[in-house]
């Protein structure tokens, strides 16, 4: 376990994160043969972890400007910036929410630049610019797709209202459900499917408790 403060803010990173992102560059075990791959691995875990922390950074600096005191956790697959004891208001945590995804996405637009420019770099360099590049502009476009509760769906949820909850849930479970066909069709990612459905299935699981 890591454990620091960053702007007055503390931070832990739990030791499954380093696990699934060195499982993610290695595309679970299928490409990891050799030193060479082994040093590809470990900028890759470099870069998803700047990436994701950078994001992360962004829902708690943007919360900091709303009075509240976060703290920031990666672990497993990703991770979230708590504000204990906080309360936004709904265009608040729009903003809160939103700024994740934004700043995330500005560094992959700066790695994405970066990239015309590094000429006299190792090739080494170049693969984690790369990585930091694609880990940034993927996965934030995919968090913002509305579906809880990933960012686009919280942004969703804010927008909508406590009043519109019901409505809320069930458009992300359809959009869940056809982002998980268009992702196993396209081939873009093998494991996302997975998790749509299973974001589907959670947002089916409130419906039934909360509405039946």
């Amino acid at each position: 376990m890591i454990r620091f403060t960053f702007f007055g803010m503390p931070v832990e990173i739990q030791p499954w994160f380093w696990v699934i992102m060195a499982l993610l560059g290695s595309n679970f075990g299928r490409s990891a043969s050799g030193g060479n791959e082994a040093l590809m691995i470990a900028l890759f875990v470099i870069a998803g972890a700047l990436s994701i922390f950078v994001h992360e950074l962004g829902h708690a600096l943007t919360g900091k400007l709303f009075k509240a005191r976060p703290f920031i956790v990666l672990h497993g697959f990703g991770g979230y910036a708590a504000f204990p004891g906080s309360r936004f208001t709904r265009m608040e945590s729009f903003l809160v929410t939103a700024a994740g995804p934004a700043v995330q996405m500005l560094l992959g637009v700066i790695a994405f630049v970066a990239l015309f420019f590094l000429n006299d770099v190792s090739e080494a360099f170049k693969f984690f610019i790369s990585s930091l590049r694609y880990v940034s502009i993927f996965w934030a476009l995919l968090n913002l797709i509305p579906v809880y509760p990933l960012d686009g769906g919280q942004m969703m949820a804010a927008l909508f209202g406590p009043q519109r909850r019901k409505l809320c849930l069930q458009f992300s479970m359809g959009v869940a459900v056809s982002a998980a066909i268009a992702l196993w069709v396209s081939g873009i990612d093998v494991f996302m499917p997975f998790f749509m459905l299973y974001f589907a299935y959670q947002n089916y699981q409130e419906l039934r408790e909360t509405y039946r």
